[in-house]
């Protein structure tokens, strides 16, 4: 028999099965006419219930809607089902209840309550939540109730075990035979060939399917095991130019890496570098309510440097100061090249006295350096400092930025060498 004929033989069995589930699908659709009528019938008592008070509570006659509510009470068979039934008023308070004490009481989770434009009604677990508007010529308030759905889930249950009698009984005797015929025809060789996928999935390339018979089943396992030995040779050479191309990538990502973030020069960072860590810093400092101050540094008369000794001795003069801001910061500091001559310190939790010792403390360091790198250098460089802090009005690190550069710019007329903050206008001098 062939393969076709034995998987025509299967669905013909499957066909029953399906029979046999579209039962279900009937109790299902039971099921919700049951809950869609439960509700209607609720809901339709509440509405009859909120006409019969709306008059009292429009004139504010509780004792008569709670003698409505008390009836229901000593007549239950009017709301069987009512777990808490209860008149709300549009300032969200108990008008009346089935419990009488609550009279006057804020309504639990009255405003949802409130909000009902319409009639409405919803399952929730193990009961159904009806609310339903009182209005005469204007909105009253709300009759709001709960009520117990396990009377309405026996009667479904008590026909759920009728049709699951039926059904489980069909269903294991197709069941049997389903199983039986597929073990027998099928299961067993689409078994082999799972295994050996899996295995091939695993990594093992040499995994192969036991080929039997001559049917539809033992050509697809023949072309398994011709899929898998290409994909064995395939893999070995895909893993070398992978191992390869792989070494080369990290290497080339190192070195954009540095490229896009350090100075080629000096070895800080650069602007851009700076600029992503301030952001970054700015936003902990705003967040966590902490100090932040940051100092810009140029270069005094750098460019007479460059022309009376060329572009090198000032390549080596940039260097020179860059290595010893970057001593003298501290390691949570950051030293970043942001211009020709120009530095910048991005200075964490340090508020604006302490920015300022530590910018007046480079200043000095850098006026008493020696330069042996520029030996026909006479004299000392010196540089002008600027300095801002963080204050509360700050929302942008540019803000930041130009605050310390008006600083910078102040040190430079006020004689150069000497560091200026912005917030307070104090100067250190030399």
């Amino acid at each position: 028999m062939r393969l076709s004929l034995k998987i025509a033989l299967t669905i013909a069995v499957a066909i029953a099965v399906v029979g046999t589930a579209a039962t279900g699908v009937r109790l299902s659709e039971e099921e919700r006419a049951h809950r869609e009528q439960f509700a209607r019938a609720h809901l339709e008592s509440m509405q009859l219930l909120a006409l019969a008070v709306a008059p009292a509570v429009a004139g504010l006659r509780h004792d008569e809607v709670q003698g409505v509510l008390d009836n229901v009470s000593n007549f239950p068979e009017s709301f069987p089902d009512a777990r808490t039934l209860e008149i709300i008023g549009e300032d969200g308070r108990v008008l009346a209840s089935l419990d009488p004490t609550r009279f006057n009481e804020a309504a639990a989770e009255a405003a949802p309550a409130l909000a009902a434009l319409r009639p409405t009604s919803r399952f929730s677990q193990d009961r159904l939540d009806v609310v339903v508007p009182i209005e005469v010529t204007a909105r009253l308030g709300v009759a709001r109730a709960t009520f117990d759905v396990g009377r309405l889930e026996r009667t479904i249950a008590r026909q759920q075990r009728s049709a699951a009698v039926l059904v489980i009984g069909t269903m294991l005797v197709l069941g049997g035979v389903l199983d039986l015929l597929h073990r027998r025809m099928v299961g067993r060789r689409l078994r082999e060939l799972s295994r050996a996928a899996k295995e091939l999935g695993r990594g093992r390339m040499s995994a192969r399917a036991t080929v039997a018979g001559k049917d539809e089943l033992a050509g697809l396992a023949t072309s398994f095991n011709a899929m898998a030995g290409e994909l064995e040779s395939y893999t070995q050479d895909l893993e070398e130019a992978v191992s390869l191309r792989t070494e080369e990538l990290n290497l080339a990502n190192e070195r954009l890496l540095e490229l896009a973030t350090t100075d080629a020069l000096t070895g800080l960072d650069n602007r851009r570098s700076f600029d992503e860590h301030a952001r970054r810093a700015l936003e902990v400092s705003r967040r966590n309510e902490r100090p932040l101050s940051v100092v810009l540094v140029d270069t005094d008369r750098f460019k007479s440097v460059n022309d009376r000794f060329g572009h090198a001795a000032g390549d080596a003069i940039l260097k020179d100061v860059a290595a010893l801001l970057e001593r003298a910061a501290r390691k949570s500091d950051l030293v970043a090249r942001i211009g020709g001559e120009e530095f910048a310190v991005l200075m964490p939790e340090t508020p604006e006295d302490a920015a300022c010792e530590a910018a007046e403390r480079m200043r000095a360091m850098l006026a008493r350096a020696d330069h042996e790198s520029v030996p026909e250098l006479s004299g000392k460089v010196t540089a002008s400092f600027g300095v801002a802090s963080r204050t509360p009005a700050t929302r942008r690190i540019e803000d930041l930025l130009a605050a310390a550069d008006r600083a910078l710019y102040r040190s430079k007329s006020d004689g150069r060498n000497r560091v200026t903050l912005e917030s307070s206008s104090k100067e250190a001098a030399p």
